[in-house]
């Protein structure tokens, strides 16, 4: 069975960390859907435009393996208020699956409630989030995986390729991509 992963995207996201996820997973056999928060083309923080294949509005929770949010701060701050972002946190969250989240975006987990343990984000964003700060590049806690920024993106990607296809998986990929 195909594991699939939601990746919710507003204007401002940080363009390395979500086309290295996406891509990573990607390679991995994991079928990504992007949604925008309310349109189809999302602009990153760097003025790169990313297409999203649905909406986070009409994307249902259920079924997906994973939910991962990207950084940049417009993006995370977004993501923290957007209804249907936070009620798919929550749902994931109450069903056992895997909710990752990148540089900024932990903001958005913390608004969720779904942050408990230890937890690591871009130096600066820890201040009022609950749980337990690791600065460090990839921090796994439960079925929670949070990662720093962009220079640790790749790690989180295959950290998220381990969870969901194996470390089988991740160690072909890196051998193939020269990791």
């Amino acid at each position: 069975m195909n594991k699939k992963a939601l990746m919710p995207l507003a204007n401002g996201f940080e363009e390395i960390e979500a086309i290295t996820i996406i891509d990573i997973l990607r390679r991995a056999g994991v079928e990504v859907e992007i949604a925008g928060l309310g349109r189809y083309e999302v602009l990153g923080a760097h003025s790169i435009a990313v297409g999203a294949e649905t909406t986070i509005e009409d994307a249902e929770g259920d079924d997906f393996d994973l939910i991962v949010l990207a950084g940049g701060h417009e993006n995370a701050m977004s993501l923290s208020s957007d209804a249907a972002t936070q009620r798919t946190l929550r749902k994931m969250r109450d069903k056992g699956k895997l909710i990752a989240a990148i540089c900024a975006a932990p903001i958005a987990l913390a608004q969720a409630g779904v942050i408990s343990g230890d937890f690591t984000c871009f130096d600066g964003y820890e201040g009022g989030i609950e749980g337990s700060y690791k600065r460090e590049r990839v921090v796994e806690s439960g079925n929670l995986i949070t990662s720093q920024g962009p220079g640790t993106a790749a790690d989180f990607a295959f950290a998220l390729v381990t969870r969901l296809q194996g470390e089988e998986m991740t160690a072909q990929l890196k051998r193939a991509m020269y990791f």
